[in-house]
């Protein structure tokens, strides 16, 4: 033991070689290495007591589909010109996490689905196609991988490597959970020049597995593995979490998003974009959290046309202002491309009755999808008719409504208010 201890390089747990593909221990584990981007991008290597393609091949078969998990592969259309108020999934009959999985949206390289397991995993599973990015909106339990266990809550984000070995522990209650898969590459921190690398979160806050639970067991153990949008099913004589050891930065994580910290400023509204935690290709992933209101700037959201991104917006706890009551908890918005949106008339009204409250205490989780994104059948299914509806006060209520001498009183307020100046604004000079 020397006489000081240092950080390595390259995060390691448990039992390991002294270094990848080498040395003596390499001839009682099996190494296996868990790599992107042809052996050159992200790696972890894993030491395991048996070999992982000790697969019995008499039991390997590819799944139907449609079987499995039948609404995850939902036909997709185009969004259209109509925006989506998605209501609550209420599953037919209990399912476990990936057989209850239901696309929602989806483009190219990203898609968002949900899922609501009321019954446990029997196997475990591996994403071959993409990285799993899962927001737990309701639920708690274990999620259990070839790393170590991760345990979970209700605000947490659990990302998954593609590749990797993991099962899904739920705890006794209800279970929510939205999720993202990115395709053509790992979710990217979020960060700006002008915030620097600790606005609005820090990777000091993401939380891998640092406790291996190795289990040398034999028996017989499933994995259902998916590609695209095909299922294939191995089964092994000795269980998969037999790991001893790793090291690397290919790793499962966690993230609580009440450790998000919000970026706010009293003399502007914060464009959605300010807000995002995480970066797909072709979508970005946003927290809005609970955050003081703007002082002098505009504290509901601007009128804004998406005319790249079909945005979507699961509401996860509070009271959304900006939606005027016609979100509750779980309720998911989809607004596409072009078609204008922004506060409803309710929230658009206290505006102009300067009613403006101190602290919003909301949690929103916003994924924009870059175009061209498609709605799933399985989201229309879900979809509530009257939404569209919701923006109708701006053609019912007087305030909102035409009138001849609103150019006049528009100029004479203009010229009125010429030379007005924020009140959050340096003080003259003392002289």
């Amino acid at each position: 033991m020397e006489k000081f201890e240092y950080f390595s390089g390259i995060p390691e747990v448990g039992i390991v070689p002294r270094a990848p593909h080498a040395g003596p221990l390499m001839r009682h584990v099996y190494e296996q290495e868990h790599g992107r981007g042809g052996f050159a991008g992200k790696v972890s290597h894993t030491y395991h007591l048996y070999p992982p393609t000790n697969w019995l091949p008499e039991e390997s078969r590819l799944l139907d589909g449609a079987t499995f998990s039948p609404h995850w592969e939902s036909a997709l259309r185009p969004v259209g010109g109509v925006h989506h108020a998605l209501g609550v999934l209420k599953p037919e009959a209990p399912r476990d996490v990936y057989r209850g999985m239901g696309r929602l949206i989806a483009n190219a390289t990203a898609a968002m689905s949900v899922t609501a397991p009321a019954a446990p995993m029997d196997y475990f599973f591996e994403h071959h196609s993409a990285t799993l990015v899962f927001f737990v909106h309701e639920g708690s339990g274990t999620l259990e991988t070839t790393f170590g266990p991760i345990a979970y809550r209700k605000g947490d984000f659990l990302i998954i490597p593609k590749g990797i070995t993991h099962r899904f522990e739920c705890d006794p209650g209800p279970q929510y959970y939205w999720v993202y898969e990115s395709f053509a590459d790992d979710p990217e921190k979020a960060e700006a020049v002008t915030t620097g690398q600790f606005l609005t979160h820090s990777r000091s806050d993401y939380k891998f597995p640092r406790s291996l639970d190795t289990r040398n067991e034999a028996g017989r153990f499933e994995i259902v593995s998916k590609t695209d949008g095909t299922y294939a099913r191995r089964v092994h004589p000795t269980h998969p979490f037999d790991a001893v050891g790793w090291r690397g930065t290919y790793l499962p994580y966690k993230f609580a998003v009440e450790d998000v910290r919000p970026l706010v400023a009293d003399r502007s509204h914060v464009p959605p974009s300010g807000h995002t935690v995480f970066i797909l290709p072709g979508c970005y992933i946003c927290v809005f959290t609970v955050r003081s209101a703007e002082k002098e700037g505009l504290w509901v959201p601007f009128f804004h046309n998406n005319l790249d991104y079909c945005e979507t917006l699961g509401y996860h706890t509070g009271k959304f202002f900006s939606r005027g009551g016609v979100f509750s908890e779980g309720m998911v918005s989809v607004h596409p491309v072009g078609l204008p949106h922004g506060p409803h008339p309710k929230a658009m009204g206290a505006l102009l009755d300067d009613k403006r409250p101190q602290i919003f205490g909301e949690v929103g989780i916003m994924a924009d999808f870059a175009n061209p994104a498609k709605i799933s059948d399985f989201a229309l299914g879900l979809s509530r008719p009257d939404y569209m509806a919701s923006w109708s006060g701006y053609t019912t209520e007087p305030r909102f409504l035409y009138d001849p001498g609103r150019l006049a009183k528009v100029r004479s307020e203009a010229e009125r208010l010429a030379d007005a100046r924020d009140k959050l604004r340096p003080g003259a000079s003392e002289e």
